[in-house]
């Protein structure tokens, strides 16, 4: 394994230039496929990010504010943005310690996470449960519209007694409303 150094770091303290090398490492990350809405909600929260030698970001991980409904009810979730391992570093288990250092920002933060993904595996692996229920996204207009993420939604539920099989509700944004 690569030898990194760990650090959790809140969105304030991440100056022009670690932002600048956190994109980067997104842009390899996700094959060109990180738009510039994804980085923004990358922001506002806590990150677990791992440095090699150089100081490079090469692992991130972060848990962003978010107001969903569950069923009838508004909470503030941690919601999880912009996972990424370097491809020179990727099958390392870098990924996997990164989100166990942030299940632990989360658990001390918030009631429950969730995230959205085609990657079911890895996090379900790490304690993450599907979402059963329906999706919908409440948009500006204060309407509520179903989504396409119905099966790609994680939860962490921590001892929120949150249950998976309600209908759940974000507030919209740019980019993707997940």
């Amino acid at each position: 394994m690569t030898a990194v150094r760990w650090a959790v770091v809140l969105s304030d303290d991440l100056d022009a230039l670690e932002r600048l090398a956190l994109r980067a490492l997104w842009d390899a990350a996700f094959a060109g496929r990180f738009s510039d809405d994804d980085e923004v909600h990358a922001f506002g929260g806590v990150h677990v990010i791992a440095r090699d030698g150089l100081g490079r970001p090469v692992v991130h991980a972060s848990a962003v504010p978010r107001r969903l409904r569950v069923g009838d009810v508004w909470w503030e979730a941690g919601y999880v943005e912009a996972v990424a391992v370097a491809p020179e570093h990727q099958h390392e288990g870098l990924g996997t310690i990164a989100m166990e250092l942030l299940g632990d920002q989360i658990a001390g933060r918030f009631p429950f996470a969730m995230l959205s993904t085609g990657s079911h595996g890895f996090y379900t692996r790490l304690g993450w449960q599907r979402w059963q229920g329906r999706s919908f996204t409440l948009d500006a207009d204060g309407r509520c519209r179903p989504d396409d993420e119905h099966g790609g939604l994680l939860v962490l539920p921590l001892d929120s007694g949150i249950d998976p099989s309600l209908d759940v509700t974000c507030e919209d944004r740019s980019g993707d409303a997940w």
